[in-house]
């Protein structure tokens, strides 16, 4: 059995959606049908807890960490542009131990084959907080299925695992 063949069976996702507007309800929220049915974008994911929280550095703080309570993955989406209100990577840096910038170049170079040179001003990334990885993505759904699709449903099995074996 090789390394990569290490994992879990199952794992809890928890989603955290960074926008003002439809945190002030404003906007429809885009990403709930997608959280709402996980378990047909990866094998083994459950859905344990959906927030959202304005673009607020503090506030996204507070809700990945409750997350990291109850989930082995975090996906937070919104907050990875170049806009002063774009703030959900650098509220995440704050508290993490580790980064995972594959993450982030892999997720650029996918989406360039889809929306072209744009998707270089995204700043999504991956960070290891206490005993779960957090994956910041753009909050447009397309994103967020392409992050789950190509990247995050391969790749949790494997990384929740590693993340357990010596707890």
């Amino acid at each position: 059995m090789s390394h990569k063949d290490h994992v879990i069976e199952s794992y809890s996702i928890c989603f955290v959606v960074t926008s003002d507007s439809v945190y002030s309800g404003l906007k429809d929220d885009d990403i709930k049908s997608i959280a709402n049915t996980i378990s047909s974008f990866c094998k083994g994911a459950l859905l344990s807890s959906y927030m959202i929280a304005p673009n607020d550095i503090k506030e996204i703080q507070r809700k990945v960490l409750e997350s990291i309570t109850k989930c082995d993955v975090v996906i937070v989406t919104g907050g990875t542009g170049i806009s002063y209100r774009d703030v959900s990577v650098e509220a995440v840096k704050e508290i993490a131990l580790r980064e995972l910038p594959g993450f982030g170049e892999l997720f650029r170079s996918l989406s360039y084959r889809e929306v072209g040179i744009t998707a270089y001003l995204s700043r999504a990334t991956a960070y290891i907080v206490k005993n779960s990885i957090i994956f910041i993505v753009p909050g447009n759904p397309n994103a967020v299925r392409l992050a789950l699709n190509e990247i995050i449903c391969l790749l949790a099995p494997h990384a929740v695992y590693e993340l357990k074996k010596h707890r």
